[in-house]
């Protein structure tokens, strides 16, 4: 199969990630602030097919002076299969350790004839990646490694080959990275599949026998499994403290609605303007604390709009404090797609359900 073909399949792969990257860059404004807000532990598999990028270029090792080495091998389609772990942060970053194995059969060396042996790559790579942030089933990824990786050329030999004569023996761990683009469907909150293409590159430290790097592409399908439940829900579980017990309302009790665009956080202007009048009216009430609620509509995950509702209620909180009401008097939650203002079905854009509520929760003091 040609690498071309590959080569091709992963830049679309790339394009089409950077594309959503562009579309979806204003909803992650406050991605940073997740650093700190939990994660969770995964572990995945993968398998596919290999294809060597370049030719194993064979030279003269001297093993054999009567038998002159000079000559090309190429190979047939292969395979690849690799174990991963590690954790996903709640901002979409991942870091993860893999093992990988690649194999390929060599079909003809030039000029020698038709070929035996084979070539094979042991591979231990720090990988990391982003999941990139989007409403629809397929969840784009990107990523890159960096790593050790052990190729070795296996009895590599021709038929016209003078006898003994092969190309194998000794190799050595050397340095490696690889670029990857992917995307995966999640089949619950904690199992997803994924579809990948992958570029890897072996630099340096040849075997004995072989002149130039060992460079594949490989497309992968695999399985994630990510522990506990969905990352953002225990981060919101953890980082927002339950709200105080009800008190009787005040007969000057307000609340107001402030409205978003799908998939943003940043406030219109008229958002901006409602912000300002529960600000200007707390005053005057003598009102000592706000709450301040996010909540989205049902389009994506749990997990995903759960911290689409906090960057919401995080926006209003922090035009609140721009007029003058200080942070210790605002309370900040998180509700994701839970108690929707329309009911409706999953997956539904209901603009009404995508709001953050201030709600005036204690009243004139004595």
């Amino acid at each position: 199969m040609s690498t071309k073909f590959w080569s091709l399949a992963g830049l679309t792969a790339a394009l089409l990630a950077s594309t959503a990257i562009a579309q979806t860059s204003s909803s992650g404004d406050n991605w940073m602030n997740d650093w700190d807000n939990g994660g969770s532990w995964y572990v995945g598999g993968k398998f596919g097919g290999n294809w060597l990028g370049k030719d194993t270029h064979i030279v003269d090792t001297n093993r054999y002076p009567d038998v002159p080495l000079n000559g090309r091998a190429s190979y047939n389609d292969g395979f690849i299969g690799a174990l991963q772990g590690g954790f996903a942060f709640n901002n979409g970053f991942r870091l993860e350790e893999e093992f990988a194995y690649r194999y390929n059969g060599v079909d003809k060396v030039t000029p020698y004839g038709a070929g035996r042996g084979s070539m094979h790559d042991y591979a231990i790579m720090t990988n990391a990646l982003y999941d990139i942030p989007v409403d629809f089933p397929l969840r784009p990824y990107v990523g890159v490694g960096v790593g050790a990786a052990d190729y070795g050329p296996q009895n590599i030999r021709g038929d016209g080959m003078g006898y003994p004569a092969y190309v194998g023996g000794p190799d050595s761990w050397g340095f490696a990275w690889q670029a990857i683009a992917g995307v995966a469907y999640p089949l619950t909150d904690n199992v997803a599949l994924t579809l990948e293409y992958r570029y890897f590159d072996r630099v340096a430290d040849h075997p004995v026998g072989v002149g130039n790097d060992y460079e594949t592409h490989s497309a992968l399908a695999g399985v994630r499994y990510s522990f506990g439940e969905p990352a953002q829900q225990v981060a919101a579980a953890q980082a927002y403290t339950p709200p105080p017990a009800p008190r009787p309302a005040p007969a000057t009790a307000r609340n107001y609605m402030v409205f978003f665009d799908f998939n943003k956080s940043d406030l219109s202007p008229q958002a901006t303007d409602i912000v300002g009048q529960a600000a200007r009216n707390a005053g005057p009430a003598n009102v000592t604390r706000l709450e301040v609620t996010g909540h989205t509509d049902t389009v994506g995950s749990d997990a995903y709009n759960m911290r689409l509702s906090r960057r919401r209620a995080e926006s209003v909180a922090a035009e609140l404090e721009k007029d003058g009401i200080p942070s210790g008097e605002i309370d900040i939650f998180a509700k994701g797609k839970r108690d929707l203002l329309v009911p409706t079905g999953d997956g539904v854009r209901e603009p009404q359900n995508r709001r953050v509520q201030i709600v005036y929760s204690s009243g004139p003091t004595s």
